[in-house]
């Protein structure tokens, strides 16, 4: 079992760890669909909401997981499995929608330069 559990914990890390906004995307809007990435390694993985109906988890061999690894078991009496009448609110979550993402630094003040998901269009 601690097998399976470190090569979980090593497709997050990795995953993590490819680029510096994947942790943002995955918990600020793309956690569902985080969830599928992990459904689709572990076909058993089951999702779990926050009691604050604001973050899926994945339930893989009784532990809960999300892109920061695994949920600290103090912290899993917060979620519970997600129930048919929510499905649909947990697929419309989207991080493009919802947030900003910095493009780079202004070299003269530093300042954050921002593409707004809201405003520009591809």
């Amino acid at each position: 079992m601690n097998e399976m559990i470190n090569q979980i914990e090593h497709i997050i890390t990795t995953l993590r760890d490819s680029d510096v906004y994947i942790e943002h995307i995955f918990m600020r809007g793309g956690c569902y669909k985080f969830h599928l990435f992990l459904k689709s390694i572990y076909p058993d993985a089951k999702p779990y909401i926050h009691q604050d109906k604001d973050h899926i988890a994945t339930k893989i061999h009784n532990r809960l997981f999300d892109i920061r690894g695994s949920i600290e078991p103090k912290f899993e009496e917060l979620y519970s499995p997600l129930k048919n009448d929510d499905v649909d609110m947990v697929r419309s979550w989207s991080f493009s929608r919802n947030q900003l993402l910095q493009i780079c630094e202004c070299s003269f003040c530093g300042e954050p330069i921002i593409y707004d998901v809201n405003v520009c269009s591809m």
